[in-house]
């Protein structure tokens, strides 16, 4: 049997679940009734903490006999103890940096269910006669955790830093910060504001809350309407209600509540789960949805509370951080079955501000910071909000929210994935194909700014078949598309990623050449490339630096060809070219025809 907040919760009246992260979409699997029992802990244990395991076997036959553990998933635990021939076990969970695997960033820390130090242990029976038992038992050391500053009461936070207090604290709290094995927390028991400190004075504000006690008014005039109307057309809002009426009673949503719903299962944080036991309701979630509690209603779903956590609205120098990753991650970073954010992680995206002085430069923020991109993208009647981190807050990346909206109130209809909808760039305006929709979100920062000096972004414009210019008369030099015609856009090629991932590994967002072979029979073979790389070398001059690649290698504003003579505009179809490191597989017709171009001007010159 496995047992545990994020295991099967036994007993009378108990709503039972299956993981944090729901790890299939199938009936939820009864709790097993073989001889071999397991009594784990049902609460989260902690990082760095000991806990304890009793084995027991629970049927007549043989006895005696020894166990055997193995840890089968999560990351290694410490001081594995085995006592009573294997009946008892003792271990120590990891710290809190290495379940993180990395870094603890400054403040609350968010934790997925990949890094809340969930473990797996497999015991196995057996005896001198052949007989044998197997059974499984799951182990966290914490809850999840968005990383957002507005927290839910009865959830335990973990603090990133040194030396932490509190100053301040709501009527009634009787909590203290807890420091076992060097890594704070605190365990909110009451609704309201807190104030910390930590050892060099910096401060952080808490507000805590539940969320069936949290007022759900943010659709309210002079608020937003609009949002509020988008998100209850999303899916994510509707995804309980709708599969509860789908599926057989006995199969959902037991196995998924904790993401397809409001709040942490197994702790009282007045969530879908918690507000279940509380009103004795776990037989009605055998029923459709509109037979539930109306209580359960407002927490059904991933509404607002589920992403932006309960109580007040943060304070606004900490707003920023519901851009992270980490929000979404609570859910899609659960692999194998949810590896979105796993397969993120290894792209540029997720890395792309993690020089310091990109933060600062305008020509980067607009692709390089998720906050700059949609301030980018914001439209005169909706007003970007600054979500600028603070520069101790080091690299974000673009994460999630900058492509994907989930209360975007002009997404298109009918578009899946909720991918945000953006303005086309003023270079391919006139351009059209089938694959415009679902390549919207990635043209902002794929094409080039016809007013920029340097082309910092080329992709889109060769895919587009627009950007170049006719050396000689200086009008646009325009090309083929073919890939427009593919219905999917970019994502129907850039859709690899890890192998061992179940759902998500397409977030990686790579397409290695064996992509290409449903539709050519040739992969591409980087001709184009040479190139254009030799081309550079030998036409350059002195008035460029050196560098083989020389756009975005730091090189954006030392090279400004002067697109006013036949020179300049050969050199800017050139960068062009260069600066899309795929241009055989994006669009080689067009790349050829631009090379071709340069060359008519750059080796005419060289010659002379």
């Amino acid at each position: 049997m496995t047992l545990g907040r994020a295991g099967i919760l036994a007993g009378a009246g108990a709503l039972a679940l299956t993981g944090v992260a729901c790890r299939k979409h199938e009936p939820a699997p009864a709790a097993p009734r073989g001889c071999l029992i397991l009594e784990g802990p049902q609460a989260p244990v902690g990082f760095n903490a000991t806990f304890s395991i009793r084995a027991n076997l629970a049927c007549d036959g043989p006895g005696g006999g020894r166990v055997v553990w193995r840890q089968i998933e999560g990351p290694a635990l410490r001081d594995l103890e085995p006592a009573r021939d294997g009946f008892a076990l003792t271990a120590r969970m990891p710290p809190l940096a290495d379940a993180v695997g990395g870094q603890i960033p400054w403040g609350v820390v968010p934790l997925s269910p990949r890094t809340r130090g969930e473990i797996v242990l497999r015991a196995t029976w057996s005896d001198d006669r052949g007989h044998t038992h197997t059974g499984d038992v799951r182990v966290a050391a914490a809850d999840r955790s968005r990383g957002l500053p507005n927290t839910p009461v009865g959830v335990r936070v973990y603090l990133g830093g040194s030396g932490w207090r509190i100053t301040a604290r709501p009527n009634d709290s009787h909590a203290a910060l807890d420091t076992p094995g060097g890594d704070a927390s605190l365990l909110p028991d009451v609704s309201g504001d807190w104030r910390l400190a930590d050892g060099g004075g910096r401060k952080l504000a808490l507000r805590t809350g539940r969320y069936d006690e949290t007022p759900l008014d943010c659709g309210r005039a002079g608020c937003h309407p609009a949002i509020t109307d988008a998100v209850a057309a999303s899916p994510m809002t509707a995804v309980l209600a709708r599969l509860m009426d789908q599926r057989p009673a006995a199969d959902y949503p037991r196995c998924a509540i904790a993401c397809h719903a409001t709040g942490e299962p197994g702790a009282p944080d007045g969530g879908f789960a918690h507000v279940v036991s509380e009103l004795g309701a776990a037989a009605d979630l055998s029923r459709r949805w509109d037979a539930l509690p109306r209580d359960l209603h407002r927490l059904g779903g991933v509404g607002c509370l589920a992403c932006h956590g309960p109580g007040a609205i943060p304070e606004a120098a900490a707003r920023w951080a519901v851009l992270r990753a980490d929000v979404c991650a609570t859910c899609h970073d659960a692999p194998p079955r949810y590896g979105h954010v796993v397969a993120w992680r290894q792209t540029r995206m997720a890395r792309a501000d993690r020089d310091p002085s990109v933060r600062d430069r305008a020509l980067c923020v607009g692709c390089h910071t998720t906050w700059g991109f949609l301030a980018t993208i914001a439209t005169p009647e909706r007003a970007p909000v600054d979500r600028r981190p603070p520069e101790d807050a080091g690299a974000v990346g673009i994460t999630c929210s900058a492509c994907h909206a989930v209360h975007d109130p002009r997404r298109p209809g009918g578009t899946t994935r909720l991918l945000r909808a953006t303005p086309k760039p003023a270079l391919l305006a006139n351009a059209a194909g089938a694959a415009d929709v679902p390549n919207s979100v990635c043209l902002p920062c794929h094409t080039p700014d016809p007013l920029e000096t340097t082309p910092s972004a080329s992709t889109a414009a060769l895919l587009y078949g627009r950007g170049g210019l006719d050396p000689l008369t200086g009008k646009p030099l325009m090309g083929p598309a073919p890939h427009l015609t593919v219905p999917g856009g970019c994502v129907s090629c850039h859709r690899s990623g890890p192998e061992n991932l179940e759902r998500g590994a397409g977030h990686a967002f790579q397409a290695p050449p064996q992509t290409c072979l449903p539709c050519h029979r040739k992969l591409p073979m980087n001709g184009i490339r040479a190139r254009a790389e030799n081309l550079w070398q030998i036409s350059r001059g002195r008035e460029y630096p050196d560098p083989a690649h020389p756009v975005h290698a730091g090189r954006a504003g030392e090279i400004a060809p002067d697109r006013s003579t036949p020179r300049g505009r050969a050199i800017w179809n050139l960068l062009l070219v260069l600066e899309d490191r795929a241009a055989d597989a994006h669009n080689a017709p067009y790349a050829r025809a631009l090379l071709d171009a340069a060359e008519s001007v750059l080796q005419k010159r060289r010659a002379r």
